[in-house]
């Protein structure tokens, strides 16, 4: 029987969130595993350099008070993530700053990780790649806390705790499994394969303030009110698709999950707030959210001709752009190139990835769909 907690919060002052965060710890599966100087991993999402109130990355409160509780259990944590763009010193160094992590870790006595080396590993029951590269402040880490951001996802729909772990893949190797795994099928099983490798301890969702439309940094900004908590990252995803309104069936991750018996909807007990009174209006998705699978009954010819044809596809804004490059960068099919300081992106071999509009700072890059795939 898999718990799930649900609290209302109603803004970022930390000692409600402490309250919150504390009294969901002291009920799941770790509270009960700790040890004393166990080595603890908070894998914040911290996608990129953002402020906490832009909503793009967890609050630094969250992760302040997830900290306090471990160390205050005689615990050493360590918080991190590797997000996109270069896995170097410097870049992480930007990140925390402009995310807040230094605070966190500052007023919480937990250390910011700066271990930029990794291994490869071997994960022979993945459905995809069976062997992938893995950061190894997460190897060498006794417990592994995803604590994630609600938002929508260009490419999964939908990005909690399970998404949230594929920052555990260092840097531009990111970019190098998009290229290998194009589909959004192929893509979220090995995302499900990566969150079953490591099997985070628990998973702890900022759902304060949320972002709905063209997520994950560039949709919009939206106050839920809300911390959802869980030692089964499948179940507190599905419990916070179910919060956004958000049917399972269009989120790869947790569709997918479901096939796999990796959760039981039926199984899944909520304990915390009654939120039925918050009156949450249905988050809206993506423009690139059409359909995901289509039959395997289709001859494989037209379904692959569908499936591209049905593809959003992204649209610079030139007006907008700052010249960063940050686009050609982390683009996986590397069909993007700078040209007069802007832009240009081949869009016949573009993989709808989205991953240039994920890491866009100006807003720049707009996600559309053809009119074929409205019409679907």
């Amino acid at each position: 029987m898999g718990k799930v907690s649900v609290y209302k919060c109603s803004d970022y002052e930390y000692e409600k969130i402490k309250h919150i965060v504390f009294k969901s710890l002291e009920y799941s599966e770790i509270s009960r595993k700790i040890f004393k100087n166990a080595k603890i991993f908070i894998k914040a999402n911290l996608l990129m350099k953002k402020d906490p109130e832009d909503a793009v990355t967890t609050h630094p409160n969250l992760v302040r008070a997830l900290s306090e509780f471990f160390i205050e259990k005689g615990c050493i944590v360590t918080i991190g993530d590797s997000p996109a763009g270069p896995f170097t010193e410097n870049a992480l160094k930007g990140i925390y700053s402009s995310c807040k992590m230094d605070e966190a870790a500052n007023l919480s006595g937990a250390v910011l990780n700066y271990n930029i080396t990794h291994s490869e590993v071997k994960a022979e029951e993945s459905l995809r790649l069976k062997s992938f590269r893995v950061i190894n402040a997460i190897l060498e880490s006794d417990f592994v806390i995803s604590a994630a951001k609600l938002k929508t996802h260009g490419m999964m729909t939908y990005t909690g705790g399970v998404k949230n772990l594929f920052g555990v893949i260092p840097g531009l190797i990111k970019a190098e499994y998009h290229f290998k795994l194009t589909s959004e099928e192929n893509f979220a099983h090995h995302l499900i394969d990566i969150c079953e490798f490591i099997k985070p301890d628990y998973t702890i969702i900022d759902a304060i303030d949320c972002m709905e439309g063209n997520g994950p940094s560039n949709g919009q900004k939206r106050r839920v009110g809300l911390i959802i908590g869980g030692d089964n990252p499948h179940e507190a995803d599905y419990i916070a698709s179910q919060i956004a309104s958000i049917p399972f069936y269009k989120i790869p991750t947790l569709s997918l999950a479901k096939s796999r018996n990796l959760y039981d909807v039926s199984s899944i007990v909520i304990e915390g707030d009654d939120y039925g009174d918050m009156d949450i209006k249905p988050f809206t998705l993506p423009e690139s959210t059409n359909i995901t699978f289509i039959s395997d009954k289709i001859p494989g010819f037209l379904r692959e001709y569908l499936i591209d044809r049905l593809k959003a596809k992204p649209k610079f804004i030139h007006q907008k752009c700052i010249s960063c490059g940050h686009c050609v960068r982390n683009c996986p099919a590397k069909v993007i190139k700078m040209e007069n300081k802007l832009p240009i992106v081949d869009l016949k071999g573009c993989i709808s990835c989205f991953c240039c509009h994920e890491v866009c700072p100006a807003d720049a890059i707009e996600i559309k769909r053809p009119i074929l795939s409205k019409l679907f």
